[in-house]
């Protein structure tokens, strides 16, 4: 095994560098390539009527309908905007680029009467139909799109209640695999049953997600059939067999797997968020420089979208500074038991710093499970620091008033939160960081990523075997 600092064979470096700068052209190829416009047309008419109570004229013109979306580049679009005439009815065509919901803003003498969501989808005609002053009350929406996805919530309301159930422990873990088996299969039968539909797809892919690792060759099979059908996958679903491939058939495969859908890709926004899975992906498993040519590439090419560059930024300060493999930064605090922690101290143990809100529900949720790790892995040397964000002595306290302090926590208001919060480029709590025992980063996990820790620590053991 060779640790970072050792100094690789000079043919093989070679070869390696070689490599890497020929794949520059390609890379540069990849991001920027010409995406065709790809645009959409539904067609919407209605009619918006005002109760006598607050208008007895019988004048309902001049009532308006607006549909706009904020962009990237922080403009605004108007994707429709109408009057109703004196009875009441409007009619136009939206456009717009890729299905999905968006709000549309009813008012009339400038105020704003209601805010109803509609799924655009192409082709699709929308009736609207409400009566004033009660629009949420009298609203009426028509149309194939419209109706398949409140078919599709119903659903995914149903399983979300069974979901709970599950991770309440409500259910016995024998009946797990097949409550999981029975609402994919119902989640698949309204993507099959609605072909071409926006909610189709999404049921369809919500189908595929609760698979993973329950049944892995269906969740496969049925993300061909809708990559056949609609050419990609939403942000969610493209991560769950993103990492699926990285863990069953490694790190290439992933990458040939974002490498097709990005063949796929007919809109900018697509590419990008594929071009962002790539950087994770290789800033995950250690490729940092490879990770940096491609994030130069990608604020290159989505230069105009500041949120891309406002992930680019921090995401360039992470590979820079906090990727796998990098030595962590050393950092001081005063514990809650009144000792002193430098993590510079802790050189030959491995450690877990976690920085989080102890309100944090998805905190409170993962804590048995930190406590498993700890019970467990202290067998290895593993300590675990936890640094509380916006909290004092009282609410240390009172959180640990029902659960047992095992490990080191810092004392609430003894440290600088802004520094923390630059130093380890926090955006999310909790945000934890697994060290090894030479001080090397082996990852950070950001929320529900802590459910990937395992592998992390399977690292620390194996080095503590050696």
């Amino acid at each position: 095994m060779v640790k970072k600092g050792a100094k690789p064979d000079t043919l093989v470096m070679a070869k390696k560098s070689f490599l890497l700068l020929c794949s520059v052209f390609l890379i540069v190829l990849s991001c920027s390539r010409e995406v065709p416009e790809v645009s959409n047309t539904a067609h919407i008419k209605g009619q918006i009527t005002v109760s006598e109570e607050l208008d007895d004229s019988f004048d309902y013109s001049d009532i308006e309908i607006l549909a706009r979306v904020r962009t990237a580049s922080d403009r605004t679009d108007t994707l429709f905007h109408a009057f109703t005439d004196q009875q009441g009815y409007f009619s136009g065509d939206v456009t717009f680029d890729r299905p999905g919901q968006f709000p549309v803003v009813v008012s009339r003498n400038n105020n704003v009467m209601g805010i109803v969501n509609l799924i655009f989808a192409h082709q699709d005609t929308i009736e609207l139909r409400a009566n004033l002053p009660d629009f949420n009350g009298t609203v009426e929406i028509n149309s194939r799109e419209n109706d398949v996805f409140r078919t599709f919530e119903r659903v995914d309301r149903s399983f979300t209640r069974v979901a709970n159930f599950i991770n309440a422990g409500l259910i016995s873990a024998d009946s797990v695999g097949i409550e999981i088996d029975k609402w994919s299969d119902i989640y698949w039968d309204v993507f099959e049953q609605y072909p071409g539909t926006y909610a189709g797809k999404l049921s369809g892919e919500s189908s595929i997600s609760i698979l993973r690792e329950w049944n892995d060759s269906l969740m496969v099979a049925r993300t061909e059939e809708i990559l056949s059908s609609y050419g990609n996958l939403t942000t969610g679903t493209r991560e769950v067999l993103v990492e699926f491939y990285a863990e069953t058939e490694g790190l290439e495969s992933a990458l040939s797997f974002i490498n097709r859908l990005q063949d796929m890709a007919q809109h900018s926004s697509d590419i990008m968020e594929i071009e962002i899975n790539r950087i994770e992906l290789l800033f995950d498993s250690s490729r940092t420089e490879e990770a940096l040519i491609y994030l130069d590439s990608f604020t290159h090419t989505f230069s105009e979208n500041n949120l891309a560059m406002e992930w680019a930024e921090n995401k360039r300060y992470d590979l820079e500074f906090l990727a796998p493999g990098y030595p962590f930064p050393e950092l001081n605090f005063l514990l809650s038991t009144g000792d002193s922690l430098r993590t510079s101290e802790l050189t030959g143990r491995p450690f877990m710093l976690e920085v989080t809100r102890f309100d944090n529900a998805m905190y409170q949720q993962q804590f048995d499970r930190t406590i498993a790790i700890y019970q467990i892995y202290r067998n290895f040397g593993l300590e675990i620091i936890t640094v509380p964000l916006g909290s004092n002595r009282i609410v240390l306290d009172a959180f640990f008033s029902e659960r047992e302090k095992l490990w080191n926590v810092v004392e609430p208001g003894s440290f600088e939160a802004e520094h923390i919060v630059e130093i380890l480029n926090l955006s999310r709590v909790p945000t934890r960081y697994l060290v090894d025992a030479d001080g090397t980063i082996i990852r950070r996990y950001i929320g529900n990523e802590y459910d990937d820790i395992v592998r992390g620590l399977q690292q620390i053991s194996t080095l503590t075997n050696e």
